[in-house]
């Protein structure tokens, strides 16, 4: 088992780039910040579903994770959101509030509502996340937890070409796995799994994806990673597609999604 290790002081790159202000309340409640940047926003304007998505797995999961302390920490394994309003302003506040704490899971409610127009609730989620053991031990946070908003990178890009998302043949994405887009367990990042997904099932219906259900089967640590869009059914303004997630190089898959997106 990959040893977990601390974020540096600047932050993940993708706390970076979710500019993501995180702090720990009473009884394992964890509140985010994040704002509504151009450049996390689809070619309708509003926010992709991906990087909510992301908010989501980030906010939960470090709300996950401070329910395991003492035994362990957590990685993701199931992710259900509805994108409830697709009409964004920001700033964005994620609360993550932990359901359940069971021997091997942590099951945690996140809600994400927007601020800048009048506290509307833009997304509804649960995250479930496995407990384990990192080999040197779980992490040794300062409590209250509190994850200062890190500095962005200079004129950040759009989502698909931060990753390098690339197409590819059968209505796919795909994209290398960065070494900095790993987590601490060495693994690619749920949350770029789930911006994968986001951006598959968008251009395997040309609508935009709002409700996702998605199970993470296996870690991606080869690469490349590759989404794959299947179309299930349309009905009116509705499209339901299957995506199915690959390390290519290690040659299995790895997550498995449904995700309705609407016109």
């Amino acid at each position: 088992m990959t040893a977990y290790t601390r974020p540096p002081a600047d932050g993940h790159p993708i706390s970076r780039y979710m500019q993501l202000d995180v702090r720990e309340l009473d009884d394992l409640d964890v509140e985010g910040i994040a704002p509504a940047p151009a450049y996390m926003r689809g070619p309708r304007g509003n926010l992709r579903t991906g990087a909510l998505l992301t908010m989501i797995d980030n906010v939960g999961g470090l709300g996950g994770g401070l329910a395991a302390l003492p035994d362990g920490w957590v990685v993701s394994t199931n992710l259900a959101a509805r994108v409830v309003a697709t009409t964004h302003v920001g700033p964005l506040r994620v609360d993550a509030q932990v359901l359940r704490r069971g021997r091997n899971s942590v099951v945690s409610a996140v809600q994400i509502h927007d601020t800048g127009a009048g506290g509307t609730l833009v997304a509804d989620g649960v995250l479930t996340s496995a407990i384990l053991v990192p080999a040197n031990g779980p992490p040794q946070w300062p409590r209250p937890m509190r994850l200062a908003a890190p500095q962005p990178d200079e004129s950040p890009l759009p989502i698909a070409q931060w990753l390098g998302v690339r197409d590819v043949a059968a209505g796919g994405v795909e994209m290398a796995l960065a070494e900095e887009l790993r987590n601490p367990w060495g693994i690619l990042h749920g949350g770029v799994v789930a911006m994968l997904v986001d951006l598959a099932a968008e251009r395997a219906t040309a609508r935009t994806p709002t409700d996702v259900v998605l199970h993470f089967l296996a870690p991606n640590r080869v690469g490349p990673v590759r989404a794959t869009a299947r179309s299930l059914g349309v009905r009116g303004d509705e499209a339901v597609c299957r995506v199915e997630v690959r390390d290519m190089g290690a040659d299995r898959a790895t997550a498995v999604a449904v995700v309705t997106a609407r016109a």
